[in-house]
């Protein structure tokens, strides 16, 4: 019997190790080729959150996908398109109520409390602290404390709006009025407005333009008997009472025929833009200012903000975080927000320049005049909008009552003590 050599027995040794090896490394090359991608599901409504049209409400979302995407190869973000605003909240629930609660969301608006009670909003506190790329000097404080419970961050601001006063500049200068600067009164208002008229302006506007907040974050406590919120609604009667029995409406403004209007930053934006401008025709000059400052308070607006937040059972949480980072931090997504949103960006780096008003059309008398700065000045000292589930009900409850308040010239301190009390009855159900 012959033997192989023992240098041929190596090399046949050695050849099948190599071919064995070589088929490991291609085996796992196959799998890892054919492997599927991470999916990072995210939560999206179509649409404007302000109610205010929007012919691509996925543009800077898609953007910050694709951003998100090419710095985490292997992994794709996955939304559902066509879902409503109207529709969302339902669809939420029943995402959350069938275990499929998607790993970042937005957040409904009067849900923020809710879903944190029920344990759905991860805590993004230790996360932030520990990654130390958000800071919360970099956002506006109205729109950063929309997202706070307690001293913890449970959501970040993707998108805000604002309260600001239209002005029709040329209206004034026929009656011989100069444009109020920009720490103007409510007196300066009063005066202002009995020469030229305004429309749509309300207690709630009074209320917060003298410092006064009507609920705690948790939605325990109301303050309609402060102080501060007797001032405001005196100051509607003392309107009321020398308007009399003139009632103006949004096409006398859109007219010329009223000098001041309030509306939200993202009315404003398609009031003066290409094609609503040219539709409406208008034909003044435009201005814009904060809201007049009360006797007790300043030239503060509100401040309503678009949040998104975690899923705390996510099992992908430093990628659902990449994600929300992205969206909320990013400069170009965020420049993004204010050219092709209708809200502007929470971030100051962004809303304190010029380039939100740089976004809209040229062509447009004036404006940029007025407004330039004044998204910072207004969100610098705003007052956020509750988020607790109760809110709407119980200010929908508060209005009815105050606008009788006012249009019967009640007692305006006996009255709001009387209200004081059924929103509290109304906030311990």
């Amino acid at each position: 019997m012959k033997f192989l050599p023992i240098k041929s027995i190596f090399k046949i040794s050695f050849l099948f190790a190599f071919i064995s090896v070589a088929c490991i490394i291609l085996a796992c090359l196959i799998i890892y080729s054919s492997k599927s991608p991470v999916i990072i599901e995210l939560g999206m409504f179509a649409g404007s959150n302000w109610n205010i049209a929007n012919g691509d409400s996925y543009h800077t979302v898609d953007k910050a996908i694709s951003i998100f995407e090419a710095a985490h190869p292997g992994v794709k973000v996955h939304y559902y398109s066509g879902i409503r605003k109207s529709d969302y909240d339902e669809w939420l629930s029943e995402q959350i109520l069938s275990g499929k609660t998607p790993d970042v969301f937005l957040i409904p608006e009067n849900r923020f409390m809710m879903l944190i009670k029920n344990g759905i909003l991860k805590n993004l506190t230790p996360m932030i602290e520990r990654d130390g790329v958000v800071k919360r000097w970099e956002y506006f404080a109205p729109s950063w404390v929309s997202g706070e419970f307690q001293g913890k961050q449970y959501a970040l601001p993707y998108q805000t709006n604002y309260m600001l006063m239209a002005v029709n500049v040329t209206l004034l200068k026929k009656y011989g009025l100069d444009m109020p600067a920009r720490d103007w009164t409510w007196n300066d208002f009063y005066n202002l407005s009995a020469k030229a008229g305004m429309y749509g302006y309300t207690w709630q506007n009074a209320v917060y333009s003298n410092g006064i907040q009507l609920f705690d974050e948790t939605g325990n406590r109301a303050f309609f008997s402060d102080s501060r919120t007797v001032e405001a609604v005196r100051f509607m009667q003392r309107i009321k009472e020398h308007s009399g029995d003139r009632r103006f409406t949004a096409s006398d403004f859109d007219a010329g025929k009223v000098a001041f209007m309030p509306m939200s930053y993202a009315q404003f934006c398609t009031y003066i833009s290409y094609p609503y401008k040219v539709y409406k025709d208008f034909s003044y000059e435009w201005g814009c200012l904060p809201m007049p400052a009360g006797i007790s308070g300043g030239n503060i607006s509100e401040v309503n903000t678009l949040m998104l937040g975690i899923n705390s059972r996510t099992k992908k949480l430093a990628l659902s975080y990449e994600l929300l980072k992205t969206l909320v931090h990013d400069l170009s997504v965020q420049t993004d927000v204010c050219r092709t949103g209708q809200g502007t960006s929470p971030l100051r780096i962004v809303s304190a320049s010029q380039l939100p008003f740089n976004a809209l059309d040229s062509s447009d008398k004036g404006s940029k005049d007025y407004i330039f700065g004044l998204s910072a000045e207004i969100l610098g000292r705003g007052i956020a909008v509750p988020k607790f589930s109760l809110y709407a009900q119980a200010m929908a409850s508060a209005d009815s009552e105050i606008i009788r308040i006012i249009e019967d010239h009640q007692n305006a301190d006996t009255a709001l003590r009387l209200l004081q009390q059924n929103i509290q009855d109304l906030l311990a159900r």
